[in-house]
């Protein structure tokens, strides 16, 4: 009897196997990147600059309210008020703002003309930019964080595997 064919059958079982098995690793690993990423980019979005679209969720914050001539201001826990567009008013707070209207956080969202700005870390501090800055809102820099720490890697990971098996590929030719 022919042993080759039985040896050849059992060779690509184990192959099968050990193959399964890296897979396996290969895939597990990656969700242990995943979540070291996610945990890195925490503590470094704390400090991030971001846009605040709703101050209700924020205790102590406030309030954006716009008068009817079109003028928005902050409006602190206390009641009173200082402006912050089209022109930003000293941080004092000494007006009281009797005919306005709350500004929405999806009404803020939509304009780039102003924002309101602030970290994790400083907050109820707020910061009031003319024209908006700053990018992302809150809670959005901890993702954006935390993908470019698990994808930049992985991208370099692949292109230098590329790079690899050109080379390997050139030498077999004899190139």
């Amino acid at each position: 009897m022919n042993a080759d064919p039985i040896h050849r059958a059992v060779g690509s079982a184990r192959h099968a196997r050990g193959f399964a098995a890296a897979r396996l690793l290969f895939w597990g690993l990656l969700m242990v990147w995943a979540v070291i990423s996610w945990n890195v980019a925490g503590p470094i979005s704390e400090n991030m600059q971001s846009r605040i679209n709703d101050l209700s969720v924020i205790p102590g914050a406030g309030l954006v309210m716009r008068d009817p001539s079109g003028v928005f201001y902050h409006v602190n826990a206390a009641g009173r008020a200082r402006a912050i567009f089209p022109d930003l008013a000293p941080p004092v707070y000494r007006e009281v703002c009797l005919d306005c209207t709350l500004v929405t956080g999806e009404q803020l969202s939509q304009t780039n003309d102003f924002c309101i700005s602030g970290s994790r870390k400083t907050l109820p501090n707020l910061q009031f930019e003319i024209p908006c800055r700053t990018w992302a809102p809150l809670g959005e820099g901890h993702k954006v964080l935390a993908f470019g720490f698990f994808f930049v890697p992985l991208l370099g990971f692949w292109i230098l595997r590329a790079m690899l098996q050109s080379r390997a590929a050139k030498k077999a030719s004899g190139g």
